[in-house]
């Protein structure tokens, strides 16, 4: 009897995977479904991350095909960030101001609020002058514009305020403070890689930031994105703050100002003659820290004056 020869086809194919483009896609649709602002920018950077690409060069090759072990690893990225994980812990890093820094949850992920504080700092710097609706930004390397020659930064995180001074030449020096070591560990790593480290001290902050500074000790600007949420608002906050943000970066007391009224009681002893205090606070906070501020005679000017949202977020107050 005869049997009928099997017919070799050859090597099976594989069927191709799923583009660049379908992959962003479909995370676009779960990330917005569990609730992810800006979805589809996030799913682009999450793509481009595990594929070791910039988001432009991802999107220029977006017809290209995203392989078994690469959808693998975009699935569980998004399982962490569906649960309430940072973008910036699962990428590493941070962008803020010129600046890349490390970002892995040991500080407070720096927000686009305090870029505009350090924006703030800069134009009371540099002699940025409004007028007629033209403003005049003075060059940050423009050498007849004398750095100022030490600013103070309290509460300083991953550095990035402190770091920022330096970086663009507002400041000579700086002296960070922080409540967390590990934060401060995270500073100090972001000022060696950015080859920064010889220009800033770092020191650890006990009861009060105030206990950190030399009783003669002076500064040129005092700066400070502090602690100014109200504690009975922590609970609210969105997962990926509470969880995931230190909450000794958050947690501001009853009212959100038990840090700033440290700060505001101690500063006029360790700012120079012409200096400057600035301050981000909360949305709704800033008249009652203006008052605060104004209840002594140490300042010649106090002002609130509002982020990009309108929100009246940064108190400063000049000597």
């Amino acid at each position: 009897m005869n049997h009928p020869v099997p017919h070799d086809e050859g090597p099976i194919r594989r069927l191709p995977g799923p583009s660049r483009r379908e992959v962003i896609d479909g995370l676009t649709a779960e990330l917005d479904a569990g609730g992810v602002e800006g979805a589809r920018y996030e799913a682009e950077r999450v793509v481009a991350h595990v594929l070791g690409l910039s988001r432009t060069d991802l999107l220029l090759n977006a017809n290209l095909v995203v392989v078994p072990e690469e959808a693998g690893r975009i699935a569980s990225i998004s399982r962490r960030r569906l649960s309430g994980v940072p973008l910036q812990h699962i990428e590493g890093t941070v962008a803020f101001r010129d600046l890349v820094l490390v970002c892995d949850g040991r500080a407070l992920v720096p927000r686009p609020e305090t870029e505009q504080l350090v924006q703030a700092v800069l134009d009371w710097a540099r002699g940025t002058a409004a007028s007629g609706g033209v403003r005049r930004v003075v060059r940050r390397d423009d050498p007849s514009q004398p750095r100022l020659e030490v600013a103070l930064d309290i509460g300083t995180g991953s550095g990035a305020i402190a770091l920022s001074l330096l970086q663009e030449d507002i400041v000579s020096r700086a002296v960070a403070l922080d409540v967390s070591q590990p934060a401060l560990d995270q500073a100090a790593q972001n000022a060696s890689t950015l080859g920064l480290d010889e220009r800033i001290e770092f020191r650890k902050i006990g009861t009060s930031p105030w206990e950190a500074i030399g009783p003669d000790e002076t500064f040129d600007l005092i700066v400070s994105n502090p602690p100014y949420v109200e504690d009975s608002v922590i609970a609210t906050l969105p997962t990926e703050v509470r969880d995931h943000d230190p909450r000794e970066a958050l947690a501001g007391g009853v009212d959100g100002l038990d840090v700033v009224r440290q700060i505001v009681a101690g500063a006029p002893a360790h700012i120079r003659a012409g200096g400057g205090l600035f301050l981000e606070v909360g949305a709704d906070q800033g008249e009652n820290v203006r008052r605060l501020l104004e209840q002594g005679s140490s300042w010649k000017t106090v002002r609130v004056t509002p982020d990009l949202a309108g929100r009246e977020r940064f108190v400063v107050a000049l000597t």
